[in-house]
């Protein structure tokens, strides 16, 4: 039977072989586990991925054999015993490096057991030594290794913002992720659910930005709770509560959202619709659909219809048939690395241009769906310029689109980020969420 630390690195493995996605692949493994099994391995699975470019530093600080020509198993096993090391204090060091033998000589590895006790009894030795490159000599390689974030991430973002800004960006994704809940007001108010939430022995807090918003803290598969099941609340990050908002859909209206999956914001406009009008949440996976209408079913929604469809492909059916468009547009994640840990692994710079090509497609169609004088919201999870004000002065130039005020739609502690008219880019330690970028726009009436 394998240990909780055998199935992490067999997870990480699988991560790093495959680019499978590691939330999922955590969430199938960890099904079986009891509640602190599945605390500590979703802990040294995900810190990690994280963690990883930094861990490979300090390997090859004191490794003969790089990192990178290390066997799949080694490798992985010694960025986690690294890990366990330097940031988790509660596990004694002793047993970390004697549970990493073990795992070794059990795997298959016998041979190369002694250099995995070796270097990590070394770099025990020198755990107060460990540190970064000189920044001096390159700031954001530097920063690369301190923040644990690809080099072209940190120099992206040194292009765009202050060394301070970028500094605070790295932090707050390099926090654990919270919890965030949004109530269904189509179920009942926000403050009997947090008194029915208190009563499953649910830790709450209010939420930062909107008034819907609430974080849980200390609960195990949320999933499995009264309130959950019967649609009283969702799951979403507060940033991209903020969209539905921007959107700002009325009852009655028909709104298109593009790229819905798994139907979050499709679910906050019919709440903000008061289930009255019509929404079109389009997918192009069949099984994502199904989610879609599972969550709609269970929110207790009935204005949403599941759709097939190709955002980079015309549909003639819609064009100029929506009040409103919702493109939340496939994107390089960015904003949301502290959930998705391998992001940081599995996108590069080149990946950026290919999703600017998408993105440019789908707004291209976007625009032809909407009625005259419709409103096109258009929104990102990431930190890009080319992905986001960038795009959005395209729109504006290429489309003869009108950026038009957002404030109005924001919360007060988000109004002086609005640096250009129609647009904001939420950074993620502005109120610890997810980094968004959300711009609006309205057609023109010919």
């Amino acid at each position: 039977m394998k240990t909780v630390r055998e199935q992490v690195i067999d997870l990480l493995i699988e991560v790093e072989r495959e680019g499978s996605y590691a939330q999922l692949s955590l969430k199938h493994a960890l099904e079986d586990l009891e509640a602190r099994d599945k605390a500590l391995a979703t802990e040294i699975f995900y810190g990690t991925l994280k963690y990883q470019i930094q861990l490979d530093y300090w390997l090859n600080q004191y490794s003969k054999t790089p990192v990178r020509k290390m066997k799949p198993l080694i490798r992985n096993l010694l960025r986690m015993s690294v890990y366990q090391m330097v940031y988790l204090d509660k596990i004694p060091v002793s047993a970390i490096i004697n549970e990493a033998v073990k795992i070794a000589k059990k795997r298959k590895f016998q041979g190369l057991s002694g250099f995995v006790n070796g270097l990590l009894r070394n770099i025990d030795r020198e755990k107060e030594n460990l540190n970064f490159p000189n920044p001096k000599e390159s700031l954001s390689y530097s920063m690369s290794i301190q923040y644990a974030l690809p080099e072209w991430i940190i120099n992206m973002w040194l292009s765009q913002y202050s060394e301070k800004e970028v500094r605070a960006i790295c932090e707050a994704l390099n926090k654990r992720a919270e919890v965030c809940g949004r109530c269904n007001t189509l179920k009942g108010d926000k403050e009997a659910l947090m008194d029915t939430l208190k009563s499953e022995g649910v830790e709450v807090e209010v939420g930062r930005l909107l008034e819907e918003a609430f974080y849980v803290k200390k609960v195990d598969k949320l999933q499995n709770l009264a309130s959950f099941k019967v649609g009283a609340w969702t799951v979403q990050d507060e940033s991209a509560m903020l969209v539905a908002h921007i959107v700002n859909p009325t009852k009655g209206d028909t709104v298109l959202d593009m790229c819905s999956a798994p139907g979050g914001k499709s679910m906050h406009m019919a709440d903000l619709m008061q289930n009255k009008g019509h929404i079109v949440a389009c997918d192009i996976h069949p099984h994502k659909l199904e989610l879609i209408e599972k969550n709609a079913k269970r929110l207790g929604i009935n204005i949403i219809s599941p759709t097939l469809q190709d955002g980079t492909v015309l549909n003639e059916a819609f064009i100029e048939k929506f009040d409103k468009v919702l493109l939340d547009a496939p994107c390089s994640g960015l904003g949301i690395m502290k959930r998705k840990p391998d992001i940081r692994h599995n996108k590069t710079k080149e990946d950026l241009e290919d999703i600017v090509s998408i993105q440019k497609a789908i707004v291209k169609n976007a625009v032809q769906y909407l009625k005259p004088n419709g409103r096109l919201v258009y929104s990102t999870c990431t930190i890009s310029y080319e992905e986001n004000e960038k795009m959005a002065h395209e729109i504006a130039e290429q489309y003869g689109l009108e950026l038009e005020s957002i404030v109005e739609h924001l919360p007060e502690c988000l109004k002086n980020e609005v640096k250009e008219q129609g647009m904001i880019q939420i950074l993620p330690q502005i109120a610890d969420t997810d980094g968004f970028f959300i711009a609006s726009f309205r057609k023109r009436s010919l």
